[in-house]
């Protein structure tokens, strides 16, 4: 069975959402965590991401979270959320 961490980074950045996006990504996490394979999370690889692990999924059309989709194993990890753009730009230049 799946599992999900989540980082203390995508706490913080959480803490840091608007409220109304905050129902959002719980949510999402509910429905992550229930099933982080399902096709419905809409994984995205970052085009130049230094980490080929890291994805984006969508909680709406203005909020991403940036996910460690890992290779192998079944450990996910939610690492931040952010508008599109903002969440494309922390992930891109981190390695995990």
């Amino acid at each position: 069975m799946p599992r999900v961490a989540i980082s203390t980074d995508f706490l913080t950045a959480l803490a840091q959402t608007p409220r109304a996006q905050q129902k959002k990504v719980r949510t999402f996490v509910t429905r992550f965590q229930l099933d982080p394979t399902a096709a419905s999370i809409n994984y995205e690889p970052i085009q130049g991401a230094r980490d080929d692990r890291v994805r984006t999924v969508r909680i709406d059309l203005a909020y991403r979270a940036v996910v460690l989709h890992p290779d192998t194993g079944d450990i996910y990890v939610l690492l931040w959320i952010d508008h599109h753009d903002e969440a494309m730009a922390w992930a891109r230049n981190k390695r995990f």
